[in-house]
């Protein structure tokens, strides 16, 4: 079973900046990073999980119900990117990557939601 990968993303006024923080032990395997592609079958994308927690948003024309999707889009979204879904905006708060594509996405996404005012 893999290991999961955290990166803190933080913006730099030159760009994002990454920093791999990696909650696995050491391995004696070689790095075979060019193996495994997060591509979305056919290279259309990037496979990820999406989230949103009904419980965080103080708004009250927020969804009322917790939302798990899963979408593919061509880039990983990024902080303070914007996706919507069933007529809701909602606002990428944390961006969590994977080293292991086992599990079928290479990111976790947090969005709250997005009020546009």
């Amino acid at each position: 079973m893999g290991h999961a990968l955290i990166v803190d993303i933080a913006v730099a006024h030159s760009g994002i900046v990454a920093i791999k923080r990696s909650t696995s032990k050491g391995s004696n395997k070689p790095d075979d990073s060019s193996s495994a592609s997060p591509m979305a079958s056919g290279g259309r994308g990037y496979k990820v999980q999406v989230f949103y927690l009904a419980a965080r948003s103080n708004s009250p024309n927020a969804p009322i119900k917790d939302a798990l999707w899963f979408a593919t889009y061509p880039i990983i979204p990024r902080l303070g990117d914007c996706l919507f879904r069933d007529g809701v905006y909602y606002r990428v708060e944390r961006v969590l990557l994977y080293e292991n594509l086992a599990a079928g996405w290479c990111a976790d996404v947090e969005v709250s939601f997005y009020g546009r005012r």
